[in-house]
């Protein structure tokens, strides 16, 4: 059975968010682990969403974005560790092991649909 969000937001994997926001080197960990999940063909369909994702905790461990929401920092971490995570309710290497992981990246970006649309103002500003 997948993880879904409640189970997400009442389990483990929200104490490990925590834990990892509170120390940048774990962070910093999380982000070259998720750099490998980005090329895993079953997260097609969420592919572009876990970019702007792995783009939204960069800029913030970095320093580069401030206007971020702690509690949501804690959440998507909760969801991309839940990602990388080899030990999660589905297994990766099952056929359907990465549906979860999709749907949980799907709900993330659905719950922080508003503070994404003023994190990608940021981020297209800092290119352009």
């Amino acid at each position: 059975m997948a993880i879904n969000a409640s189970q997400l937001l009442s389990t483990k994997w929200l104490d490990k968010a925590r834990k990892y926001v509170a120390n940048p080197k774990r962070m910093k960990l999380l982000l070259v682990q998720l750099g490998a999940c980005l090329t895993k063909d079953g997260l097609a369909q969420a592919k572009e969403h876990l970019l702007l994702l792995y783009h939204y905790v960069k800029d913030v461990v970095s320093g580069r974005y401030k206007g971020y929401s702690p509690t949501h920092l804690v959440m998507v971490t909760g969801v991309l560790i839940y990602v990388v995570s080899p030990f999660d309710f589905l297994p990766d290497m099952l056929p359907v092991g990465l549906l979860d992981d999709s749907s949980l990246i799907l709900w993330a970006v659905k719950e922080m649909a508003d503070e994404l649309e003023k994190y990608k103002s940021f981020h297209n500003g800092q290119e352009g």
